[in-house]
């Protein structure tokens, strides 16, 4: 073997060795906060593909360690996947790209926060520390000498990589780049960092969101003489149901008929009612959240008016069982009062007919049904596309087909509306055949649906008919018919709110409400999205 031959044969091995060496340090600092999280918080289980991705970020950075701007962004990296452990350990849940923006608004008394409890966040800033002082100065003496056609491609990549999270938040929109508790602490904080520097910052800097909203916080107070463990309570939130093609609530055509059969066996009752938005991804937060004000960012954080978390206060189980992937929406909703979380990301459902998960879901539930739960059901029909919905040989309204193409979808509307009754239905009868305790059920949509005004159909446009949703009550137990627990109906998802945590034991005031004015908002779950005002006393009385 010639000299030169052995010379590179060193070289090589050099390189990989040093390579090897440096990626497993950076596996190794990026897996000290991870590890940290996974023992704290037992929702939080990020997805392979993300813990992938640190395996693949060290392994470019340590074949290119020798250029500055590799350990740049690598330093960067560890700076934003550290800071989600920071934010976490101090708030209890993971930044989205509002708290960032927040920051940049709030910065003093963020800071000020986080320094009165330096003791509990000290070792997240060591770990910060080491992992930044080691990308730029020590990682540069162990780098590889690897040719440069080989460390060029390693640094496109990582570039590649950081610009392409960032190209995404252009046009993207926000509830993707929302904290998940299935996405790893890098992808949550990038997610976040990227929104935020491309949409957010920018608005605040035009003057568009410089300002965050403040409203008194809202007065929770135990109702006097209540008694928890004698009944359960089911809230189900439909998807895009449009209440005058609910048969349940008056429509002609039998859309509806197990919820009917529901509630005449049950003596329910029934009416039209106003959603606090028309998008899912608002309307569900604030009317778990029990808020009036699309804006107010601090009851979000509160957490006192959260229904799951007033639950748990008193002793109840809960549950959130969707048919839809709910991706981004975990934080708002309050997943850490959640003992039960189960959407399309943590069980798939059928592409078509995908309310059919509901059942086994309930039937398969780690519950004590022998005592109190709080349980969501959130159904998927009728979403468009309609037909879609609708498995084959379900079909009634919508076959044979009809030339009119409005009057064709109307009728696949409804037969969408059919399969949610069916199996929704079937849901809550199997939690009230397993319950041993009385059920009191709570039905109604996340928002409303156009079906056909003006040839036209969807949601998310602020109008107050697609913001008008179904509300069914019922109860399996006799002493909780409606008018037993409550003076007069809710007129909207905040007066629902508010009666169901009433049922949970808590007497809630808006301190903010001067009159009986409300808010229906579009799709920005800050509020920074078109509202309109509507007045109580203007919604006619349709009790059924």
């Amino acid at each position: 073997m010639s000299v030169t031959t052995l010379t590179a044969s060193k070289a090589g091995r050099s390189n990989l060795l040093r390579t090897l060496g440096l990626t497993l340090a950076f596996m190794l600092l990026f897996s000290l906060s991870e590890i940290s999280i996974l023992l704290k918080d037992n929702v939080y289980h990020p997805k392979p593909d993300d813990l992938l991705l640190y395996v693949i970020i060290s392994l470019l950075a340590a074949a290119s360690a020798r250029f500055f701007l590799t350990r740049l962004l690598l330093a960067v990296t560890f700076i934003v996947q550290i800071s989600e452990a920071i934010y976490y350990t101090f708030y209890g849940q993971f930044y989205g790209p509002s708290e960032v923006w927040l920051a940049f608004v709030e910065t003093k008394d963020i800071a000020s926060g986080i320094s009165d409890s330096i003791g509990t966040l000290g070792i997240y800033f060591i770990f910060m520390l080491a992992a930044v002082v080691f990308s730029l100065g020590v990682a540069r003496r162990f780098a590889p000498a690897w040719k440069k056609w080989l460390t060029i491609p390693c640094l496109m990549a990582i570039v590649v990589m950081f610009a392409g999270q960032f190209y995404k938040a252009i046009d993207g929109q926000m509830y993707k780049f929302n904290p998940d508790l299935r996405h790893s602490l890098l992808r949550n904080g990038l997610s976040a960092m990227s929104f935020s520097a491309i949409r957010l910052i920018p608005e605040a800097i035009s003057g568009e969101n410089q300002n965050i909203a403040h409203y008194d916080p809202y007065t929770v107070k135990p109702v006097p003489g209540y008694q928890s463990g004698k009944y359960s309570i089911i809230l189900a939130i439909g998807e895009s149901l449009n209440p005058h093609h609910v048969s349940a609530v008056g429509y002609d055509r039998e859309t509806t008929p197990e919820l009917a059969a529901l509630m005449k066996q049950y003596q329910g009752t029934s009416r039209i009612i106003v959603s606090n938005a028309v998008s899912t991804r608002v309307a569900i937060p604030m009317l778990v959240n029990n808020l009036r004000e699309p804006d107010n960012y601090y009851a979000y954080k509160s957490k006192s008016t959260n229904l799951f978390a007033n639950a748990q206060k008193q002793g109840y189980q809960t549950a959130f069982i969707s048919a839809q992937g709910l991706e981004g929406l975990s934080n708002w909703i309050g997943v850490h009062n959640i003992n039960l979380w189960e959407d399309t990301q943590v069980r798939p459902a059928p592409e078509v007919g995908a309310d059919s998960v509901l059942t086994p879901s309930v039937e398969k539930a780690d519950l004590d049904y022998a005592k109190p739960f709080f349980m969501v059901l959130n159904s998927r029909a009728p979403h468009i596309p309609y037909e879609r919905n609708i498995p084959a040989g379900f079909a009634k309204f919508s076959t044979p087909k009809v030339a009119d193409s409005v009057a064709q979808k109307k009728n696949e509307y409804d037969d969408a509306i059919r399969l949610y009754d069916k199996e929704l239905a079937s849901a809550i009868r199997t939690v009230m055949a397993k319950s041993k305790l009385p059920v009191l059920v709570f039905i109604t949509s996340d928002h409303g649906e156009r079906v056909g005004d003006g040839g036209l159909f969807g949601h998310s446009v602020v109008e107050m008919p697609i913001a008008q949703v179904p509300f069914i009550y019922f109860s399996n137990g006799k002493a909780y018919r409606f008018d037993d627990i409550a003076s007069a109906q809710p007129k909207n998802h905040f007066q629902l709110a508010t009666l169901i945590n009433k049922m949970l034991g808590f007497d809630v005031t808006n301190p903010n409400l001067k009159d009986d004015s409300f808010f229906i908002t579009g799709g920005d779950i800050r509020g920074l999205s078109e509202r309109i005002t509507y007045h109580l006393d203007s919604l006619p009385e349709n009790k059924r």
